[in-house]
């Protein structure tokens, strides 16, 4: 490896032959999807591609690969409307561009993530906006192994050749503790789902060090986030309001890591009496439809979903067409008052 550096500081189909073993032609026709090949030399390429840390050069292939008109898009549930309305401004952009859109609901089945990822190894699309990053480390090497276009979305990046649209998630905390500070609240609870992606991290450690910075206390019995991973957020929220309201007291304000999050929440804290915003305030994350229409509505910190979706086609089709663009795009969340909060006298 360090020879393949010093001759040409780029490592090439004919290094990753060497590597598995095979002709050039064979990991052509593997990076291209022109040839039926057996599943143990697929396996010795993707093997070589991850140890020699082989990028494909995409404009390049993008003009001798065959097109599909087909863009995938992979999403974890389309029951949660954030995913829905994202995946909207995928497919009215696609369309626009004469694309179709292939869409992957998993419902966090691993049977469904393999399936996907065979999908894109087979060339039956001709790029891929990935929204959902739990899948295994193998799948994710077979994705980049393939060499077809990839966007993420609403993923941090962290590959530097593939191009990212995330929205600033530590902003929006700051802003609804800024909204709350405004109304007089500084005894403020956070209630989160399972901090298994960096999105919802960042959420969590934007809270903590935001109610630190404004020397706010920060009551452990009020920071409550669910260490099981069940698929409803709503059933999460409610959860989690049950066990806020079984504390001595209540805190005069509350933060939580999404709508569904918030809305169950509301739920449990509405069902035992406690009136919102009279008693609590209560700020969202998202602004998915429901929020507006829940009683009462939510106030939210919005992320811009369908202009992610669109960004995301737009950076996917410009790799597709070898017009290279790994550009990593941080949009700005924004505040939205509804209902749920009230000024402190």
């Amino acid at each position: 490896m360090d020879e393949r550096k010093r001759r040409n500081g780029r490592v090439t189909i004919k290094d990753v032959a060497q590597e598995a073993g095979v002709s050039q032609s064979t990991v052509s026709h593997f990076l291209n999807h022109t040839a039926p090949l057996l599943p143990e030399t697929k396996q010795r390429i993707r093997e070589a591609i991850k140890k020699l840390n082989y990028r494909p050069h995409l404009v390049a292939r993008n003009f001798k690969r065959r097109r599909t008109a087909s863009l995938g898009l992979f999403v974890p549930d389309m029951t949660n409307l954030f995913y829905a309305e994202l995946s909207r401004g995928v497919a009215d952009t696609a369309q626009e561009r004469e694309y179709s859109v292939i869409l992957y609901s998993t419902s966090y089945q691993k049977e469904m993530e393999r399936n996907f990822v065979e999908l894109v190894e087979q060339g039956q699309v001709d790029g891929v906006i990935v929204a959902y990053s739990l899948i295994e480390d193998s799948l994710w090497n077979r994705l980049f192994g393939c060499g077809i276009p990839m966007v993420l979305v609403d993923i941090y990046p962290f590959a530097s050749h593939c191009p990212s649209v995330v929205v600033d998630n530590e902003k929006g905390i700051e802003m609804a503790l800024d909204y709350l500070h405004h109304l007089g609240h500084t005894e403020i609870a956070y209630l989160g789902e399972p901090p298994y992606v960096l999105t919802l991290v960042k959420r969590q450690r934007a809270f903590l060090s935001g109610m630190q910075k404004r020397g706010f206390p920060v009551n452990n019995r009020w920071v409550l986030v669910e260490e099981r991973t069940p698929l409803n957020r709503v059933e999460i929220g409610f959860s989690l309001g049950e066990r806020l309201l079984q504390g001595e007291t209540l805190p005069t304000a509350m933060v939580a890591s999404s709508d569904l999050v918030a809305i169950g929440a509301m739920k449990a804290l509405l069902s035992a009496g406690i009136r919102i915003p009279e008693d609590i305030s209560v700020v969202g994350f998202d602004d998915i439809l429901l929020a507006s229409y829940f009683h009462p509505s939510l106030t939210t910190v919005r992320q811009p979903k369908y202009e992610m979706g669109r960004i995301g086609v737009e950076l996917l089709l410009k790799l597709v067409e070898g017009e290279g663009g790994f550009e990593n795009v941080l949009l700005a969340p924004s505040l939205v008052e509804r209902n749920s909060c009230r000024k402190l006298k």
